[in-house]
Parts: C-alpha cells; sequence; structure tokens
C-alpha cells in the first residue's frame, strides 16, 4: 500500500482561517475542540506551520470536524473556495490579465505541488469553457478532501471572474480513492 500524502499546513491555515470569516472565531474554536488524536492537538497548540507537512489523515480529520460542527456537507468545497479566493486574489488578478482561464487552470495545477507532496495531475482535454483533469495517486484521500480540492479549482475559476461553474466528477474521488476525474465548465 502506498503512503498516504502529506499536505503543507497553509492548507490548515487557510481552511481555518475562512471557516472563521465565514462562521465566526466561535465556530473555529468548536471545532478545533471536537479535532481528536495528533491532529487536535497540533491545531489547537497552534503547532502546524504554514510551510510544514502534515498528514493527509489530518487534514481528514480537520474538515470532518468543519462538517460534524457545521451540519454541512458542502461547507469543505465552500470554505475552500474562500481560502483559495483569499490567497490567491492579486496573484490571479495579475494573471487575467495575460491568460485565458483554461491556461491559467491548466499552468495553476503545477502549483498544487506547493501543496500536496506528490500526486500526478493531467489535463485530458481542454476547450473553450471547460478543462478536463485526471488526478492519480492522492493516496489517503477521503470524499471531503476531494470536494475541498474541487472548492479550491472553482476558487481559481471566481478569482479570474468566472461564473456559472459548474463541477463533474466522472470518476473517483469517493473515501478512499486515490484517484479523481473531474470536468469543470463554466460561462
Amino acid at each position: 500500500m502506498a503512503a498516504e500524502r502529506k499536505l503543507k499546513g497553509i492548507n490548515f491555515v487557510g481552511t481555518l482561517e475562512a471557516l472563521a470569516r465565514t462562521h465566526g472565531a466561535e465556530a473555529r474554536a468548536r471545532v478545533e475542540a471536537r479535532l481528536r488524536g495528533d491532529a487536535g492537538e497540533l491545531v489547537r497548540g497552534r503547532a502546524v506551520v504554514a510551510s510544514g507537512w502534515y498528514p493527509a489523515a489530518h487534514y481528514a480529520a480537520l474538515l470532518d470536524a468543519i462538517v460534524a460542527e457545521l451540519r454541512d456537507e458542502d461547507a469543505v468545497r465552500a470554505l475552500s473556495r474562500e481560502a483559495v479566493k483569499a490567497d490567491f486574489a492579486t496573484l490571479f488578478r495579475i494573471v487575467r490579465l495575460f491568460m485565458s482561464p483554461e491556461k491559467a487552470l491548466q499552468q495553476s495545477m503545477r502549483i498544487s505541488s506547493r501543496y500536496i507532496d506528490g500526486g500526478d495531475v493531467s489535463v485530458v482535454d481542454v476547450g473553450e469553457r471547460f478543462i478536463h483533469y485526471r488526478f492519480r495517486d492522492y493516496h489517503g484521500y477521503t470524499r471531503r478532501m476531494w470536494w475541498d480540492f474541487i472548492g479550491g479549482i472553482e476558487g481559481v475559476l471566481e478569482t479570474l471572474g468566472v461564473e456559472d461553474i459548474r463541477s463533474r466528477v466522472v470518476a473517483g474521488g469517493q473515501d478512499g480513492d486515490d484517484s479523481l476525474e473531474l470536468i469543470v465548465r463554466w460561462r
């Protein structure tokens, strides 16, 4: 069995900051209190370093705690969109001047290696107002982690000024799946 992926601490930090911005500091505190084990100790102890690497299971536990607290399965996707928009608003404002959303998405996936320690991303097809991705070897991912990932892609598009985003999972993307095939369309 392949080792689970590790995620950069900025994923944790960005998600928790988006949670506090959208649901309040009290909701963040309740989510932190729900976390058990090593993930809970790291988060509550403010020991997660943005540049550090942490097991995928720790991030999965954070997303599970968020859904349990907010009682909203789509919360992780929405928070990821907000975190990406906050992180990249300035960068993508500049990119927007020089690239189409299709080209920016093709290039932005290279950036994912700064946030996840591996995995293979390929663009199956790209056209006007759509992109078809294949993600492989994301060991340790859960359905909520995949929804978080999809929310991040949608956040990039929103930052580029795209509207009416529709993401469709073609294959994978469930608990225990190390792959996802995704088509994203917009107008």
